[in-house]
């Protein structure tokens, strides 16, 4: 069995690019969605802070975070509504896929995954001078707006956090099985097109919000994150956890 066939990754057997496309579609739009309700709010109040007291802010990141793994969690079970039986795949349609057992394969995925998480903290040092590890400096923000409650924000930050992830390891997920279906080579399957479509989308984020610096880490960081994917069986067993490591420092 290859790890294509393995339980968890069943839900992206149907060979259907455009749906996988759409599933993504959705996926990304949810997060998008919050951005948007986030802009009006800043356009008409000026700050969060005013609007979002303490509880308020710790409420409104809990709701999300759940919210996003509801979403998150609906759209895997309608993939695997439609999946057909991949047991039986069409001759020469299922490559050879690193085995994620490895010795060698896990260390190069383990290699890359560490990679991403500390380019995620260094590059931004090299491109722009500014030493910022995005973790201690949400604290440090949250510090001055609340106070010694600033670790219960970090809290819902958490899960927040978490639930948002879930989301962009659907979208790497199903944006790389898509190109795999609809470009059925060795190379695709090897490319990490899932990491760097990814990228290229928080790249676009990043360059309205933190400028150049911000957008070259979400696209090197992502890209090495699609490598992982591919090095790992495929699977959001493994995809969700790095996802929600390496997103951490972007």
């Amino acid at each position: 069995m290859s790890p294509a066939d393995q339980p968890e990754n069943r839900a992206f057997a149907p060979a259907d690019a455009g749906f996988l496309v759409s599933i993504a579609t959705l996926a990304l739009l949810a997060t998008a969605l919050e951005a948007v309700v986030d802009g009006t709010v800043l356009t008409l109040t000026g700050e969060i802070p005013w609007v979002y007291p303490l509880a308020w802010q710790v409420l409104a990141w809990l709701g999300l975070g759940a919210a996003w793994v509801l979403v998150h969690r609906g759209l895997v079970a309608w993939l695997r509504h439609r999946a057909a039986d991949p047991t039986t795949p069409e001759d020469g349609a299922e490559l050879a896929l690193p085995d994620p057992r490895a010795t060698s394969t896990a260390t190069t995925a383990l290699v890359l995954f560490v990679a991403a998480v500390l380019l995620g903290v260094i590059l931004p040092v090299f491109l722009v001078g500014q030493w910022r590890v995005p973790p201690v400096q949400l604290y440090l923000d949250l510090y001055t707006a609340y106070g010694a409650g600033a670790w219960l924000a970090m809290v819902g930050f958490a899960a927040y956090h978490v639930g948002r992830c879930l989301l962009f390891a659907l979208v790497l997920t199903c944006v790389q099985r898509a190109a795999e279906l609809r470009w059925p080579s060795r190379t695709v399957r090897r490319a990490p097109v899932g990491g760097l479509v990814l990228g290229v989308l928080l790249a676009l984020s990043g360059l309205l919000l933190g400028g150049v610096a911000s957008a070259a880490t979400a696209l090197v960081c992502c890209t090495l994150l699609g490598a992982v994917h591919n090095l790992t069986g495929r699977s959001l067993r493994w995809t969700a956890p790095a996802t929600v490591a390496v997103l951490l420092f972007v």
